[in-house]
């Protein structure tokens, strides 16, 4: 059983060929969704804003004429981005590459900064997951490390579903597209935390500051308050699980465990099929953007230099063989001399080459830049997790469509 995966080359000789105008809509338009769009039909384009520095994030342009076609064919477009982990840089008073996307208001700021507002979209711009990233869905799975994902709960509001990925690298994950934006991008605030470091969510009371309220202020639900003793009470039965509570904690009342590399990949997969699985197989469509291609995931402050060319736009039903092809055509290239990869040693110049086991990484927490070539072959992981999970097959049938 092979899965059809479409390609666009991202090389243009006219105004017809535009990668953002006419190739993003025909790629949409080879998925079929001509055919399953009814008038008034709400649509979410789910793509990422990028986080504050960041300059790779995938270029508005791009989206807004997605949006437009859904408008030809009668739908209703918005497009979508999720919290982040954490609590606002009101609350922390520290910034950092990661921060600056905590709740609706911080993020959607960013989003106006980088060029995605309701102007320029022609459409809604909103979180996911709400206001704060406590807007979920509950959703049973039977996974490898999860039984219970937290989905996005504003997915509720939508028939379909538009996964816009900008496919580059990852220095958790090996790399990060489709089946990351779903685990990751599609499950609230508190599902992003349990990607990271799993379901532990343990409370010691006995170490609590009594004369510190900075958890049940930034409780969204109410579900820590005092009891007329002084006491913390947690209420379980209330909390969305968006782990606030210990970012802000200097007690070390919170223990959310901790996830290795394997884990984390294992767990945002998990996440992927319980999104899958609330929304609906059927009703998802998969658009890979390859360009800009660097190591660095669209959620860090930093962009480096692309470490191989723009490929193209590749779309399909299936995420698994869509993140397959677009990974293989990566491996397919040669790699940038100015990039990353060209101070790598024990490696060559010119592919094919495995590119994705070689770029840098966390180890122990630390950035490494990997200049004495370890291979580490964790962007499989991924794939295979997701093939057995059942998300898709890693069998593809590739489609080189011409544009004239």
């Amino acid at each position: 059983m092979t899965s059809d995966v479409f390609y666009f080359t991202a090389r243009t000789h006219s105004h017809e060929q535009s990668m953002s105008k006419f190739k993003g809509s025909l790629a949409l338009e080879k998925l079929g969704i001509e055919k399953k769009v009814k008038n008034w039909d709400k649509i979410v384009i789910k793509t990422h804003f990028g986080a504050l520095e960041n300059t790779r994030y995938l270029r508005p342009s791009y989206l807004r004429f997605l949006c437009d076609y859904i408008k030809v064919l009668g739908g209703i477009p918005s497009v979508a981005e999720s919290c982040g982990w954490g609590v606002p840089e009101s609350v922390s008073g520290i910034h950092t590459e990661y921060s600056g996307r905590a709740t609706e208001d911080e993020y959607l700021e960013i989003a106006r900064q980088h060029g995605f507002t309701k102007d320029t979209m022609g459409a809604p711009i909103i979180m996911l997951d709400g206001t704060d990233g406590t807007d979920i869905e509950f959703q049973k799975i039977k996974g490898k490390k999860f039984n219970e994902v937290l989905v996005a709960g504003r997915l509720r509001e939508f028939d379909y579903m538009i996964i816009a990925s900008h496919f580059k690298g990852h220095a958790n994950a090996g790399f990060g597209g489709a089946l990351k934006n779903l685990g990751i991008g599609c499950v609230s605030k508190g599902g992003k935390v349990e990607a990271h470091t799993g379901k532990t969510f343990e409370i010691n009371f006995v170490s609590c500051n009594p004369n510190c309220e900075n958890c049940i202020k930034i409780c969204p639900k109410n579900a820590l308050v005092k009891d007329k003793d002084g006491k913390v009470k947690f209420k379980e039965d209330i909390c969305n699980f968006c782990y606030m509570c210990a970012s802000v904690c200097d007690e070390k009342v919170f223990n959310l465990g901790s996830s290795s590399r394997e884990d984390f990949i294992t767990q945002f997969i998990d996440n992927a099929k319980g999104v899958v699985d609330y929304f609906g197989k059927d009703k998802i469509f998969y658009v890979n953007f390859a360009i800009d291609i660097c190591y660095q995931c669209d959620c860090t402050g930093g962009s480096d230099v692309p470490f191989v060319p723009d490929i193209g736009i590749l779309a399909s039903l299936d995420p698994v063989a869509l993140d397959q092809a677009t990974v293989d055509l990566v491996h397919k290239s040669s790699i940038n001399p100015h990039s990353i990869l060209s101070e790598v040693k024990n490696i060559p110049s010119q592919g094919p080459f495995e590119w994705f086991s070689y770029i840098p990484r966390f180890d122990n927490g630390e950035m490494n830049l990997n200049r004495d070539g370890l291979e580490s072959k964790h962007w499989e992981l991924q794939l295979k997790a997701a093939e057995e999970i059942g998300l898709g097959t890693r069998k593809y049938n590739l489609i080189d469509v011409k544009i004239k």
